[in-house]
């Protein structure tokens, strides 16, 4: 299946000819306060203003938890509030914000928008961009709310972007699917990409053997359909086979009396809350492999933090994580969602580490198919070319 426009190739050079003054023609856009997603903007917006063939504008949200990293743009720097109690609320706000947004895409001589991730106010701003005579891509994560994720509540209203949008992009084609069968977006409307590695700063692993027990890691918010009990379960089969393992669970997010009680007897290291963007260095670095074992999923932030560290990943087969993980090169993915077939997975690295450092040497050949450059270079393909 061919999906839009993620294999065209445009000019930049032809691009950047313009008729004198500023010349951004993209901005790229991303409103929310945290999570994987402002590491990710950070990281696009260090490789952006390392181009010489393209200039750009990065629009965040003056309340992001990086925000301060995000002053080496200087004039490329569109920032906005977003969070701020009497700005959230003030309608002359929302409207002062869809003023300046279309005053600066035409101050810019933009050709396309690119929000990152869809915000409460993206429905209330396309007009803007329209406005502006721009074209607007939407990078959509999520087709439908996660099982227990209070945030799915506001999907619906999130999605709205995506319909009026120009064009739509995924991170996979799971996602894709799911836009056109439960929300009838248009297959020639959708590209679908994937979700680049995330470098916290750890240095990508050798491959070399490490003695002891197999350090694995549950990494993330825990929300139901993780599947934290899932990977509490496959350890503790584990250990009674006598397969020596060491744990470690760390995020925000409601542990279950009974997973805690199963958690403690396993010796996890846990840390039940959330974490700055600074201690994914530290944490990463003291682990073999990550674990995503979810009941459900789209792709995983996670997985991509994973790889940006070296480390391969053990993955349940549901969403677009088999997309993400390819079996037996970046990691493995489990014959199904349970705790055994989990279990198994994680024992074939316990047991045979030459397969363990063979997988953190594909991930290391492989990581510019995953790199944020590569990332960039599609997007652009994508909002520039002269057809959507």
């Amino acid at each position: 299946m061919a999906w839009g426009l993620a294999s065209r190739t445009c000019e930049f050079a032809e691009v950047q000819r313009g008729t004198g003054g500023c010349c951004r023609p993209l901005m790229f856009a991303y409103w929310g306060r945290r999570g994987p997603l402002s590491q990710l903007s950070l990281e696009l917006a260090h490789v952006i203003a390392a181009r010489n063939d393209l200039h750009c504008t990065i629009s965040v949200s003056k309340q992001n938890e990086q925000f301060d990293k995000f002053n080496f743009l200087h004039e490329d720097l569109f920032a906005i509030d977003t969070y701020n109690y009497q700005a959230f609320l003030c309608y002359m706000h929302l409207r002062n914000l869809r003023r300046n947004l279309t005053q600066r895409l035409l101050c810019d001589n933009a050709r396309a928008f690119v929000s990152m991730m869809p915000h409460m106010w993206s429905p209330l701003t396309a007009s803007a961009i329209r406005r502006a005579g721009v074209r607007h891509i939407a990078v959509i994560h999520d087709a439908n709310g996660h099982p227990g994720d209070r945030s799915g509540l506001a999907n619906g209203w999130l999605l709205r972007e995506a319909a009026v949008a120009d064009h739509v992009i995924t991170l996979s084609a799971t996602v894709a699917h799911q836009l056109m069968d439960a929300h009838g977006i248009s297959e020639k409307k959708i590209s679908v990409l994937f979700h680049p590695d995330l470098n916290y700063g750890t240095q990508l692993g050798s491959g070399e053997r490490r003695s002891g027990p197999l350090r694995v890691l549950f990494l993330g918010r825990v929300l139901p359909y993780k599947g934290l009990d899932l990977f509490v379960d496959a350890i503790a089969r584990l250990r009674n086979d006598g397969v020596q393992v060491q744990i470690g669970v760390f995020g925000e997010g409601k542990i279950k009396s009974t997973t805690a009680a199963a958690l403690s007897a396993l010796g996890a290291e846990i840390e039940n809350r959330w974490l700055r963007d600074d201690e994914f260095k530290g944490i990463l670095s003291r682990y073999d492999i990550v674990a995503a074992s979810h009941r459900e999923a789209s792709q995983s932030g996670v997985i991509a933090a994973a790889f940006g560290a070296g480390l391969p990943v053990v993955a349940t087969p549901v969403g677009g994580l088999p997309e993400q993980v390819t079996h037996n090169a970046t990691g493995l993915v489990a014959k199904s969602a349970t705790a055994a077939a989990f279990a198994d997975t994680i024992r074939m690295l316990a047991k045979n580490r030459g397969l363990l450092a063979q997988l953190q040497r594909e991930i290391i050949a492989r990581r510019e198919e995953r790199s944020i450059q590569r990332f960039v270079d599609k997007i652009c393909d994508i909002a520039l070319c002269q057809q959507i």
